[in-house]
């Protein structure tokens, strides 16, 4: 299990080493803090400026990220579905404590 910092509400929660991820587009809105993920693989999301981003994007697994490491996090373990999108959050991956 690795500890995740969802950055919206600073609550900590331990999620399982294959929760999915997705890399930050460079003009995320960090107000906004989400995205969703469709069975396509196409990102929707909001920039900075207020505009809608679409863009295709796949997936790596949370044990690939390090700590201290910003990245979307899904919400849940299980793939996107045609009726029901992947949601993730804006997140970092907790550094491990020496």
């Amino acid at each position: 299990m690795i500890p995740v910092v969802d950055l919206t509400n600073q609550s900590v929660s331990f999620r399982p080493d294959d929760t999915r991820t997705l890399d930050l587009p460079r003009d995320f809105d960090r107000l906004t803090a989400t995205a969703s993920l469709d069975t396509g693989s196409h990102v929707r999301c909001s920039s900075n400026d207020g505009r809608a981003l679409l863009y295709r994007a796949f997936t790596t697994p949370l044990s690939s990220r390090r700590g201290g490491e910003e990245c979307l996090v899904a919400d849940r373990a299980f793939r996107a579905t045609a009726s029901r999108p992947g949601n993730y959050r804006l997140s970092t991956v907790k550094p491990a404590h020496d």
